[in-house]
């Protein structure tokens, strides 16, 4: 059943980013389909059209293997080092400060959000 449970999960995530896919080609915008559904299933969130439980073990799930799906990515890049010779100390400068900023601001968010769960749960007289 939990394996079940984790496929329409998963499904209703792909189909989150195949609406913001739909959305981009349809309005012809720069911005990517997968941004467009993030910002989809985050509002939906938000709002509470969908609870977090109904995608929790998917989710979870696919952020489980996500660094695997970054190999073939990174491997893919050794085609090109042509392109990068002679920036690469600009080049790693770019990535230390983006992983910083990426790294500070994913945990004030979360950090944020686990401070409002719990709040949320002490009105309920719910205990973690």
């Amino acid at each position: 059943m939990k394996y079940v449970l984790t496929i329409l999960q998963i499904s209703c995530l792909l189909t989150i980013y195949l609406i913001g896919v739909l959305i981009q080609k349809v309005c012809n915008l720069t911005v990517p389909g997968s941004i467009i559904g993030m910002i989809l299933l985050f509002g939906a969130l938000y709002f509470r059209i969908i609870k977090r439980e109904w995608i929790t073990l998917g989710s979870s799930l696919l952020l489980k293997y996500l660094p695997m799906l970054f190999i073939p990515a990174t491997v893919g890049v050794i085609d090109y080092l042509d392109l990068f010779m002679g920036s690469g100390l600009i080049t790693i400068g770019i990535v230390l400060v983006s992983t910083i900023i990426v790294m500070v601001t994913s945990a004030r968010i979360s950090d944020v959000l686990l401070t409002r769960g719990e709040d949320a749960n002490k009105d309920k007289g719910l205990h973690l």
